[in-house]
């Protein structure tokens, strides 16, 4: 390639890897993607992205084509004179041969090492220098000319922005492991898989609410394990030593949920050779879980709420009247707000159901929790079917990342399983990954990368302006739509939130999930 002349492949090269780094939020992904992108834009020899702490020392680092030693010791065995110089100064540097720069001279790492060709980049978030950037040629006098610095200067502003919110969110989730470890300490949430912040919403409420008899309606897409939901609203409760009873609802033919529900004499109907005790009665002083609750008949539905109600109820067949003392907890696959608008179910027996209400996000809502869930049906698959299976190779991470998973977490366990079953090594590979996932895989990958254009400065800002977007609605996700906290946890000045904000079209109500219970509220107010 000639000095000067930029193709426009390797412009597009530019952007399609500025979209990948913008794409991670793992901190370790992000350093590895990025000092990959550089090598690959600046035809740099090597590469090393440094990262300093609070107390200006290295704390993450990340290098290509440097010995373990280099790593160990960057101080040592890469010129320290250069980065230092740009840590202070905050300004770029590129030198067509580093030998001959006059205040390098004296430098020993670069006497040693025999750099010539020199780049070292800032990485600056709110004018504050907190990384750089580091690439050299030691074969290759004037290797970077200006179009090359000038496109690495470019990419450092993608490179800027992810390193720095990926430090941000490695802080936010460490905060949630903490939370997320401190509820799991203090009750029985191990089948609850997930730290992200609606899981952990999930959990906070389960703890708030499971040592009450008040009635949880739990509301979510099918497989996103509203049942473990219900299990540790009962085994947290005062009646975890009294039986669950569950029952789908949707599974049974209306004419016999009602004997399911309530049990039936001797002779009721045909078949009823003896009296039989329902699942509410079985279930006294503990728990029952009513699952697909929204497809109960109308004519159930009025049974159910005087249960709920009054605590009686008649067998079929029966004229006596019986009483029990159960806690319920229901679930629900279709809104049952929306099902009441339409006139489909009743709207006195969803607000007795609807004092709690707790809603499972679908795993496509809360990506952070799909490899965690990944690697804990692995182990358990492994486990079982005795196969030594440690990991998954970072393509098929790649690709689960990127499902859609309209299945949620169960369509996650059957895919893992699936993977174990026919994997005869120790990784988990694409071969082993049913084939139409890898095809919407890569679809969803093609679609996210489609968008090149070739005016370098417009793809670059759009890319920016939908990550930030993204990172904005993030941000008040995890803070409850409150601005003020949401600034305090970004680092951006209010006043230019604000702006952002109004700039994206973006509502902060909107974000405000009134997860404080309000009909716990509402529940104490009435005692």
């Amino acid at each position: 390639m000639s000095r000067g002349a930029i193709p426009d492949q390797m412009l597009e090269q530019l952007i399609q890897i500025g979209k990948r780094v913008l794409t991670e939020t793992d901190l370790h992904r992000v350093l590895k993607t990025a000092v990959d992108g550089a090598l690959e834009v600046t035809g740099a020899e090597r590469g090393m992205i440094i990262l300093f702490g609070a107390d200006e020392e290295i704390q993450f680092e990340t290098a290509r084509n440097l010995k373990k030693e280099d790593i160990d010791n960057p101080k040592f065995e890469i010129s320290r004179t250069i980065i230092d110089r740009v840590k202070a100064s905050c300004q770029p540097i590129c030198m067509q041969n580093a030998l001959e720069e006059p205040t390098l001279q004296k430098s020993a790492s670069a006497l040693r090492l025999k750099i010539l060709s020199v780049i070292c980049l800032p990485l600056e978030h709110n004018k504050k220098i907190y990384g750089v950037v580091y690439l050299d040629n030691r074969t290759l006098e004037g290797a970077f000319d200006e179009k090359i610095f000038e496109f690495a200067v470019s990419f450092t502003d993608f490179i800027s922005i992810a390193a720095y919110h990926a430090l941000e969110w490695r802080s936010i989730q460490k905060k949630r492991r903490i939370l997320e470890q401190e509820l799991r300490s203090k009750y029985d949430f191990d089948g609850i898989i997930g730290c992200s912040p609606k899981m952990l919403d999930v959990l906070e409420i389960i703890s708030q609410v499971a040592d009450t008899d008040a009635p949880v309606l739990i509301e979510g897409e099918t497989g996103t394990g509203k049942e473990l939901v219900a299990r540790a609203l009962h085994y947290n409760s005062g009646r975890h030593e009294l039986p669950l009873v569950s029952i789908n609802c949707g599974a049974i033919p209306d004419n016999l949920l009602e004997s399911e529900l309530f049990g039936h004499m001797k002779g009721a109907f045909t078949g009823a050779f003896k009296t039989r005790k329902g699942k509410f009665e079985q279930a006294e002083r503990g728990t029952i879980f009513l699952d697909e609750v929204d497809e109960m008949s109308p004519a159930l539905q009025v049974k159910l709420l005087r249960i709920l109600q009054w605590g009686e109820f008649s067998p079929l067949g029966s004229d006596e009247e019986k009483t029990c003392d159960v806690r319920c907890v229901a679930a629900a696959k279709q809104n049952l707000k929306q099902l009441v608008d339409d006139g489909k179910f009743r709207d006195d027996l969803y607000y007795r159901l609807n004092l709690i209400r707790i809603v499972i996000p679908p795993l496509r809502e809360r990506k952070e929790d799909i490899l965690p869930l990944a690697h804990h049906f692995l182990n358990s698959a492994s486990e079982k079917l005795s196969k030594p299976i440690e990991t998954f190779s970072p393509e098929v991470e790649q690709v689960l990342m990127h499902h859609n998973f309209t299945g949620n977490v169960r369509e996650l366990e059957n895919i893992v399983r699936r993977a174990v079953i026919l994997c005869k090594g120790n990784k988990i590979e694409t071969q082993h990954l049913p084939t139409e996932m890898l095809a919407g895989s890569g679809e969803n990958l093609k679609s996210s990368t489609s968008s090149f254009n070739k005016n370098f400065q417009e793809e670059k800002n759009k890319i920016i302006e939908d990550f930030e977007r993204q990172y904005l609605e993030k941000m008040l996700k995890e803070c409850n739509g409150v601005i003020k906290h949401a600034a305090q946890k970004s680092g951006i000045n209010e006043s230019n939130l604000h702006a952002k904000l109004k700039k994206y079209g973006i509502d902060a109500r909107d974000f405000r999930s009134h997860k404080n219970l309000d009909g716990m509220n509402k529940m104490n107010r009435m005692k």
